[in-house]
Formats: C-alpha cells, sequence, structure tokens
C-alpha cells in the first residue's frame, strides 16, 4: 500500500535498536506497489466551494487485499468512495480500477463500467424481491447460466436454501449478507462497502463483521470498506487508510497504525493516547513519567505518546504524591485516571483484579517504547 504518508517499520524494539529515522512524521518509504494493483489512486481531489472534501488523496491496493478507509465524520473518506465508484466526477488526479483508468484527465466512465461492487450502509435491496432475485440484479442478462452463479454466490453467503424469502423475512445480518452477495455475483474488480454494520446492534455487528471478512476472503475479493469505527477498522482488515482533513495520512497495517501512529494526529484519533512534553535525546526522551526509549530516535522538544495499556499501577505508600482520579470499570479491564505531581492527568488501562479506590495513592510506570513528535504540532 502506498498513501501521502506510509509505515512500513519492523517491530518496535528492531527500529529503536537500529535508530531508524527521526520522528514518525518523516515516514519511512513505502513498500513496492504491484505492477498492477487492483486499485490505484494519484492525487485524488474533490472540492465543494471552496472545501477541500478529498485533497491529493495517492494509494494503490493489491488484489485480493482488504482496505479500510477510516476516519472521523467530515474527514472526506464518504467522498473518496463516491469518486471511485463513480457516483462523483474528480476535480483533479486519476483512478484505475483492475489496470484501467476509469477517471482523470477528462475521463469519466460511470458506475456500471467500473466493475465495481457496492454494499450500501442501508443494504439497498428490493423489497418486493426474493433473495434470489435481489443476488440476480446485478448480472448482465447475457451473463451466461444466472440462477447457477445466484446459487453458488447464495451458498457462499451462507444464504443457500433461502432464495425464494424476501428481504423483511430475514434477520439483520442476513440481510447484509445479501446485499453481500448481490456485490459479489458479477465477479467484480472492487467491492466498495459504506459503513456497512452501522445498522446493525452491537452485538450482532462483531459477529456479522467477521462473517464478511471470511466471505470476502473466500472470495478472493478486493474491497475497500468506509468507517469511523476504530475497532471495526483494526480488526477487519489487512491496511488502514487514517483520512483527517480531505488527506490520507498514514497507510499501514493494523498493528502499524496503533502502535506506530505516523503523526500526533493519527495518534489522537487512532485509540486512547496520553501526551506528555519531553526532552528527547536519540533513543532515549526525559518526562514526567521518567527516563523512556524511544522506538525512533528523535531530538529535542517534543510530546510523548504513552498509550493506556502501556502503564502499569501500583498501590504505594501514603505519602506518594500521584493518587487515583477516578475509576471506569468494564469487566475486561478498567481505566483508572492518575493525577501526577504536576497536575496532569494519566490514564492507564489496567487489570480489573485490583479494586482502586479515588484518592488512593500510587506507584506508576511506563512499559516498552513509545512514540515522540515534534512539540509545534503534529
Amino acid at each position: 500500500m502506498i498513501g501521502d504518508k506510509t509505515d512500513t517499520t519492523t517491530s518496535a524494539k528492531a527500529g529503536a535498536k537500529a535508530g531508524a529515522g527521526q520522528l514518525r512524521d518523516q515516514a519511512a518509504p513505502g513498500p513496492t506497489v504491484p505492477v498492477t494493483p487492483s486499485i490505484r489512486l494519484e492525487h485524488v481531489a474533490k472540492h465543494f466551494g471552496p472545501v477541500a472534501a478529498v485533497n491529493g488523496v495517492s494509494l494503490a491496493l493489491a488484489k485480493g487485499q482488504l482496505l479500510a478507509l477510516l476516519g472521523p465524520s467530515g474527514c472526506g473518506k464518504t467522498t473518496l468512495l463516491r469518486l471511485v465508484a463513480g457516483f462523483e466526477a474528480l476535480d483533479g488526479g486519476s483512478i484505475e480500477i483492475g489496470g484501467i483508468r476509469v477517471a482523470g484527465d477528462g475521463l469519466h466512465l460511470p458506475p456500471e463500467r467500473r466493475r465495481i461492487g457496492m454494499v450500501f450502509q442501508e443494504y439497498a435491496l428490493f423489497p418486493h424481491l426474493n433473495v434470489g432475485q435481489n443476488i440476480a440484479f446485478g448480472l448482465h442478462r447475457n451473463a451466461g447460466d444466472a440462477n447457477k452463479r445466484v446459487a453458488e454466490v447464495a451458498a457462499m453467503v451462507g444464504l443457500g436454501g433461502l432464495e425464494r424469502r424476501l428481504p423483511h423475512e430475514l434477520s439483520g445480518g442476513q440481510q447484509q449478507r445479501v446485499a453481500l452477495a448481490r456485490a459479489l455475483a458479477p465477479e467484480p474488480d472492487l467491492v466498495l462497502l459504506d459503513e456497512p454494520f452501522s445498522n446493525l446492534d452491537a452485538g450482532l455487528r462483531v459477529r456479522v463483521r467477521s462473517e464478511v471478512r471470511s466471505i470476502l476472503r473466500a472470495a478472493g475479493a478486493t474491497a475497500i470498506f468506509v468507517t469511523h469505527d476504530q475497532e471495526e477498522a483494526l480488526s477487519l482488515v489487512d491496511q488502514v487508510a487514517v483520512m483527517l482533513g480531505g488527506r490520507v495520512h498514514q497507510v499501514g497495517q493494523p498493528q502499524q497504525i496503533y502502535h506506530q501512529p505516523a503523526t500526533r494526529g493519527v495518534a489522537e484519533f487512532i485509540g486512547d493516547a496520553n501526551f506528555f512534553p519531553g526532552e528527547a535525546n536519540g533513543q532515549t526522551v526525559v518526562c514526567e513519567l521518567g527516563d523512556l526509549f524511544l522506538q525512533y530516535a528523535a531530538h529535542g522538544a517534543v510530546d510523548v505518546l504513552v498509550r493506556p495499556e502501556n502503564v502499569t499501577v501500583k498501590p504505594a505508600p501514603p505519602a506518594t504524591p500521584s493518587r487515583v482520579r477516578s475509576v471506569l470499570f468494564f469487566g475486561h479491564d478498567q481505566l483508572v485516571s492518575i493525577q501526577l505531581p504536576s497536575g496532569r492527568i494519566l490514564d492507564a488501562r489496567v487489570s480489573p483484579i485490583y479494586n482502586f479506590a479515588v484518592g488512593q495513592p500510587v506507584a506508576v510506570q511506563v512499559n516498552g517504547l513509545v512514540m515522540a513528535y515534534p512539540r509545534n504540532g503534529a
């Protein structure tokens, strides 16, 4: 994958030992892009009046890969998906799907000529058509044995034998699979999914997204998910593209995005984050939490990123100045907010085994390597 900023580091520990790079806003060169990627975007742009909804996005996705386009509301991710689908025209840049240019330099192929499958947020099933008819809707009349293809795809998504049921006779998860089957039936070069799980309740959402991932894998499909749900993005795909303010700030594997955010903006958006001012000197940084080791060498004034799960909290003698300010219990863990001697707050995710009390004196320790960003911004 390539993007505006790409992270191709190995393990955090190896990166620290090698002293690779300076700060993560100086991203390492990206990996080699396949000669003919399943989709390639080059400097894609779209403006609505003075607003740059999509501002120079470049990325490529290999055949069979799953990508999550992740970002907050209003960041431009849905507009980018609509540009890829052909529902919006480019203001700049180009798009290739399956090695064929579909947009750019005055060219704009309509959606039906782009060999894409689309799964909408509301599923968009035809209520008067049964499951088989909904799946067959996207097949060309001259595509061969449509009934055979419908049966194949229905079986693939676990709906074999339900072809005659109407959408209202199905559960939410089954309706989702019908929408996916309809997208996969014409064997598209690319499948686009726009917030596909947002209409499902929390318990069903986890199960259905696992099923959808398995179905796409079995079909060998290349897919782009649009989502604002971080957990969904990190658990579902091979690559995550973090989009902020119309730009893709980082593309990488979920583990890289979380543990090695390319910019402070990405770090603040992905997961929970503590930031502390520090002074870096090569592979170490001094801050209120002590002398810490950096994943990448840095120098001068920095802001240090400490994830809550990398903090150990232990009961301490009464004279210890750090105190528990609040505790949020989640069952599998608890979020303990600690007021440090400076008055700053440190959030820690710890085991639920120990019951911390508000006002209790505690000692804290940071485990592992940390990231640092220039003090003057992201």
